[in-house]
């Protein structure tokens, strides 16, 4: 006599196991895939199309200006742009160079 296997039932085949992980796996490879790219690709900056100047030194910014919006009065705010040589001889920046805030435009 034989013996019967665990879950076996009779005239039944069994079903071969659905692997139901494979789609979301493939699907979360491949966003973290994008994410990766996406956060190393090489940005193209402003200062990058910036045209070479002969005959002197050049500041090329990066932005020409920068917009806060509406601020309450003391709240401090910060901005970060980048600066960039593009002449042909040496920048020299004061010290403390002048900076000039505009309201309202």
């Amino acid at each position: 006599m034989g013996r019967k296997r665990a879950g076996a039932t009779k005239g039944k085949r069994p079903q071969p196991r659905r692997r139901r992980w494979l789609w979301p796996g493939i699907l979360s490879l491949a966003l973290l895939a994008g994410m990766i790219v996406w956060l190393l690709w090489p940005q193209r900056s402003p200062l990058a199309d910036a045209p070479a100047y002969h005959g002197g030194p050049r500041l090329a910014v990066d932005r020409q200006e920068i917009d806060f919006g509406s601020v309450r009065f003391e709240k401090l705010v910060r901005a970060r742009f980048r600066l960039k040589n593009v002449g042909d001889q040496p920048l020299r920046l004061a010290a403390n160079p002048t900076v000039q805030v505009v309201e309202g435009c």
